[in-house]
């Protein structure tokens, strides 16, 4: 199934938005890439939780990028993103996770992916309904070293 190029267009720019509501702190940014409570399908962001209502999300993203929050001085980007369509209103999205360090000395602290989120047209456009977030091993040896050497 092929989908048009204004469509692929806007799916990328939700997942460009996602991570940039984050790093810029706006949870209300980050909170319209999602659908309504009504239709929230969940959050599963492995070690950091479940999440299975949309209220329980809006929560985490307002503790993660508030005040002593672990999103604060960090920058996240997508890659090797792959849309795979379904219907004309529902696609599979699959993409790479990098995590920079941009308030301290740069380096990358966590890599991850996010397998066959489903995303879905809505009256206001593409939208999250479901993610599953696959962290890499290495994030918790990084977190572990940094442990250490407190």
């Amino acid at each position: 199934m092929n989908m048009n190029t204004a469509d692929l267009l806007e799916i990328q720019n939700l997942i460009a938005t996602y991570t940039i509501a984050t790093d810029n702190k706006d949870v209300a940014g980050f909170m319209n890439c999602w659908v309504g409570p009504e239709e929230f399908e969940g959050y599963d962001s492995g070690a950091f939780g479940h999440l299975k209502t949309w209220e329980e999300l809006r929560d985490f993203e307002a503790h993660h990028v508030g005040e002593g929050g672990d999103a604060n001085g960090k920058r996240h980007q997508a890659t090797n993103i792959i849309i795979q369509p379904l219907s004309e209103t529902e696609v599979s999205v699959t993409h790479d996770m990098i995590v920079l360090e941009v308030a301290a000395i740069p380096m990358v602290i966590a890599t991850g992916r996010y397998n066959n989120s489903k995303v879905v047209k809505t009256d206001k456009g593409w939208k999250f309904k479901w993610r599953k977030l696959d962290i890499d091993s290495g994030f918790f040896k990084l977190m572990e070293q940094w442990q250490q050497q407190a």
